[in-house]
């Protein structure tokens, strides 16, 4: 018969991945979880030890248990949209289209695509059940009518721009940068407002420097974390300090 910490540590995890204790969040009391199991402090915290091993939880000096955010890992290799990016590291990602729609876009905008009509496509994210990405693509107006009946649900934007205009991406410039949650944006990735994100802008160009795309993805900083690889002879990197940094 398995210790009796063993059957706690099971009954957390279960009701961890049910959501009854969040991500970011503190488990309740251990003299309150003790009580509640019906087992004495000595071994409840056996089975709090076995979950902090795990990476389930961590324990916070002074404050108490926490479960820890369990973040997807985005390897940002190459040139390619962040569903293939996941999907060749295993990661299933299922995306919504929210809209797709020929608008006038913002003079900053414009200028980088050297458009005065885009097509802009909105999509959201998701792994599993959890919305990670909100993604807003924009495409100049005299491509994207190629693009507007496409499915965005089950096809890159890229392979669609190669398949349906004959255009090849072929390098991009990204930037990515911290940003606080608008309540419309809170709302559809089922966070609070304020939430910490991490924002990457990125426009694509084709071999030539005509501009392709202009995209802005949010994405949840406790559920994604951006890893790169370095290698000296294909990308640079350059750090700037933002303007908070340089008074």
């Amino acid at each position: 018969m398995a210790p009796k910490y063993v059957a706690i540590q099971d009954d957390l995890v279960r009701r961890i991945a049910a959501a009854e204790f969040r991500a970011g969040r503190p488990l309740p009391p251990q003299r309150e979880l003790s009580e509640e199991y019906g087992v004495s402090l000595m071994t409840l915290r056996q089975a709090l030890r076995a979950l902090e091993d795990e990476g389930v939880v961590e324990q916070v000096a002074g404050k108490g248990t926490y479960v820890r955010a369990h973040r997807v890992p985005y390897l940002a290799a190459g040139l390619g949209s962040i569903v293939d990016d996941l999907a060749a590291q295993g990661i299933a990602m299922t995306t919504v289209q929210l809209r797709a729609e020929v608008v006038t876009p913002t003079p900053d905008i414009a200028r980088r695509l050297r458009a005065d009509r885009v097509l802009e496509v909105e999509r959201l994210r998701l792994v599993g059940s959890h919305p990670v990405v909100h993604q807003l693509s924009r495409i100049p107006a005299a491509l994207g009518t190629a693009l507007l009946d496409a499915d965005f649900r089950t096809r890159s934007l890229y392979h669609l721009l190669t398949e349906l205009c004959g255009k090849i991406p072929a390098r991009a410039t990204e930037t990515i940068t911290p940003v606080a949650a608008t309540p419309d944006l809170a709302a559809l990735l089922a966070v609070p407002p304020g939430t910490l994100c991490l924002r990457s802008t990125r426009l694509t160009l084709e071999r030539d420097a005509t501009p392709l795309v202009d995209d802005e993805a949010t994405l949840v900083s406790d559920r994604m974390e951006v890893c790169i690889e370095r290698e000296t002879t294909t990308r640079e990197f350059r750090y700037r300090l933002g303007t908070s940094t340089q008074d």
